[in-house]
């Protein structure tokens, strides 16, 4: 399985000379220079399609996009759940174009949305935030749910 940052950008990766400014929103709390993409920019569509080639290139099983989520925080750009899901649509689409399993990293709000696209789920501290249960849809239909 291979994981990235699919919702923020990270400095320093090397791809992050490819951003541009107005993909940027406000900083990831907790995480000093990393911000929130937005969802929606072609710019920001086009280095995720690239992450996944990538990923397909060395030959990974599954990809895991991380911080898909930014509906839910402090973004500075106005991104709702509607954003996400159709973000996960295409990095769905473009992971299954190439023979990629896709999960859902955290995310709990748009589960119902995306079921379809996804094969799997990853989550991080559901036990410590008590939403465990959020993600029973994803293992009633009878897929997994990483907890790590």
């Amino acid at each position: 399985m291979c994981y990235f940052r699919a919702g923020s950008f990270e400095p320093g990766r090397p791809d992050s000379g490819d951003f541009k400014k107005s993909d940027k929103g406000k900083e990831l709390d907790g995480w000093p220079g990393e911000r929130w993409l937005n969802l929606n920019s072609d710019n920001v569509r086009k280095i995720m399609r690239k992450r996944i080639e990538l990923a397909a290139s060395k030959k990974c099983d599954a990809i895991d996009p991380d911080n898909v989520d930014g509906f839910d925080n402090k973004n500075g750009l106005g991104l709702t759940r509607a954003d996400s899901i159709h973000f996960m649509g295409f990095l769905a689409t473009k992971a299954q174009n190439l023979n990629l399993a896709i999960g859902l990293k955290n995310a709990g709000a748009i589960i119902p949305s995306v079921m379809p696209a996804i094969q799997f789920s990853v989550n991080e501290q559901c036990i410590q935030f008590s939403d465990c249960p959020t993600f029973s849809a994803i293992t009633n239909a009878s897929k997994p749910v990483f907890h790590i």
